[in-house]
């Protein structure tokens, strides 16, 4: 293997990292609804959710975005979006995500 090669695989690694870390968009911000919780949504396996009605996504918080959890279709009843213009919506991927939209 060439030094360059390495390098490449290197800083395009880099940016991967840096990339996927990026914050959250205030219009993009999703709460969870007063006297809600996440406690019954345990973090992504590396195969997926053990559950079969559950999949793994990742809430567009206040702070970043959260690690992958499983979660039911169903979440967006217990969030509610930062700006109240807004309604929350969930994309698929792997892992998915869940965030606020026009």
């Amino acid at each position: 293997m060439s030094l360059s090669w390495r390098k490449s695989v290197l800083v395009f690694s880099a940016l991967a990292v840096l990339g996927s870390a990026c914050g959250v968009d205030d219009d993009e911000v999703v709460k969870l609804k007063e006297g809600e919780s996440l406690a019954d949504a345990p973090y992504c396996g590396s195969f997926g959710c053990e559950e079969f009605d559950q999949f793994c996504a990742e809430l567009f918080l206040d702070f970043g975005r959260s690690p992958a959890l499983c979660i039911t279709d169903d979440i967006c009843d217990r969030l509610e979006c930062a700006n109240s213009n807004r309604r929350c919506a969930i994309f698929d991927g792997f892992p998915g995500q869940v965030k606020c939209i026009d």
